[in-house]
């Protein structure tokens, strides 16, 4: 794991002091878990206590095709792919909420990313009509989901966000989300997206 982390940020130029040190890995998914410091690594955990959701999520199938209609504006050949497992959480009714986070396909950096909201099988939408550059973890609770973003001064590079990271917790309420508690960060020109039908 260590190999790993290390390699990944040697291809971004990020240092070993950038780097948590809780990353750990999920061979079931196309990324592993953790670091804050790379963009490629994305945590989703349930929160402590969280009330088990009934079953009802959206598939992987799903999942892949909302994130494949999903393209930029101004480059509608870029889509969406998944990064992370799905978290669920219950909607407080006996249903599911379920976040997966998504990076833009193709993409020569890594970074690029939106989580996509659903209950049941329902889409809901992202947590922005723009691209986050790094979203580092995702956990969920009761009727929400906490967002962990990198958070990059005017000046970082883009391989190593020098602000600490922020969190912004979406709450289920009115059947959408709702931002409660944190500002997500923005970086450079906001890269709007759509959902194509």
């Amino acid at each position: 794991m260590v190999a790993v982390l290390m390699a990944g940020m040697a291809l971004t130029g990020c240092k070993s002091s950038d780097t948590a040190s809780d990353a750990s890995s999920d061979a079931s998914s196309p990324s592993a878990k953790g670091s804050p410091a790379s963009p490629n690594l994305v945590a989703t955990v349930p929160a402590a206590g969280a009330t088990p959701p009934a079953a009802g999520g959206p598939d992987q199938a799903t999942i892949q095709n909302t994130m494949s209609r999903t393209v930029e504006v101004a480059t509608p050949t870029v889509h969406f792919a998944p990064v992370a497992s799905p978290v669920t959480a219950s909607d407080r009714t006996g249903g599911a909420l379920t976040a997966v986070v998504g990076r833009r396909t193709p993409t020569a950096d890594g970074h690029g990313q939106l989580v996509f909201f659903w209950q049941g099988n329902r889409f809901i939408g992202w947590d922005a009509e723009t691209e986050a550059m790094s979203i580092t973890k995702v956990t969920g609770g009761n009727g929400y989901f906490t967002v962990t973003y990198l958070h990059y001064a005017a000046d970082d590079p883009a391989c190593c966000a020098s602000l600490p990271p922020v969190n912004v917790t979406y709450v289920w309420q009115d059947d959408g989300f709702v931002p409660s508690g944190g500002t997500r960060p923005t970086y450079g020109d906001p890269v709007r997206v759509k959902l194509n039908p």
